[in-house]
């Protein structure tokens, strides 16, 4: 059975900013282990971490950039090392990588797919065995881009859509052990990621919602901590604004 939702061990990639820090903060709970990746910026994952121990928790920082070889490796052995059974892996780590299709570089083809594809299936299919025992919970941030294919982001979008179809592979062969494993498509966030668009720019990515709005990175974080407690529901593909799949 899974951990009580204030005593969970929760590994989240890309946890130093942005989403991955709202959904640590999001899980941060007396009692709780939440573990904080980061790639490069130690100053922002250090914040994570304290953010997370202002709650209540108790936070761990491993540092492994997902273009290294050895990375998901070292990632796996440190969450390990704990000695507490892992709850729920949430894989957040992401790179845009834009570039029109005929422009794209194999470097950048490489990243894109090292980072948003090839690094978080290999760490799912390491905590695969510690999950079977709790029953846990494996959460994917993918993107509708994925799905839908986005001008000038054809690596990013091919590693999101990777990742949506691991998902639902990975439930058809992890629900026998008590794994449940979805993904989100959180939509056009404010982050680091998008602080290169200026209002109208942002703007016009959000017009497609009928609601006429984006999501909060704390909606998005929400609702990954609510997914977390489900034990009925995997293999599935959540899109979290009000845009047509």
């Amino acid at each position: 059975m899974p951990a009580a939702p204030d005593s969970m061990h929760v590994f989240i990639t890309g946890a130093s900013r942005g989403l991955g820090r709202a959904i640590a903060r999001a899980f941060a709970a007396p009692g709780a282990l939440i573990g904080v990746h980061y790639a490069r910026n130690e100053a922002a994952a250090r914040e994570t971490a304290r953010a997370v121990k202002d709650a209540g928790a108790k936070p761990y920082r491993v540092r492994a950039a997902f273009t290294e070889t050895d990375a998901v490796d070292r990632v796996y052995d440190a969450l390990a090392a704990h000695g507490r059974t892992l709850d729920a892996l949430v894989l957040n780590a992401g790179i845009a990588a834009g570039a029109l299709l005929v422009n794209t570089s194999e470097e950048t083809w490489d990243a894109a797919l090292d980072v948003n594809y090839r690094a978080h299936a290999r760490l799912a299919r390491r905590c695969a065995a510690g999950l079977m025992r709790t029953g846990g919970h494996i959460i994917v941030v993918s993107s509708l881009a994925g799905l839908r294919g986005a001008k000038g982001l054809a690596a990013y979008a091919a590693s999101k859509g990777a990742l949506c179809g691991f998902v639902r592979d990975a439930a058809i062969e992890f629900g026998a052990r008590g794994i449940c494993i979805n993904a989100l498509l959180p939509g056009w966030l404010r982050t680091e990621m998008t602080a290169g668009l200026d209002e109208r720019e942002f703007a016009a990515h959000i017009a497609g919602n009928a609601l006429g709005r984006g999501t909060t990175v704390e909606e998005a974080a929400a609702f990954a901590r609510h997914l977390a407690t489900m034990r009925n529901v995997s293999g599935q593909v959540f899109n979290l604004d009000s845009r047509s799949m």
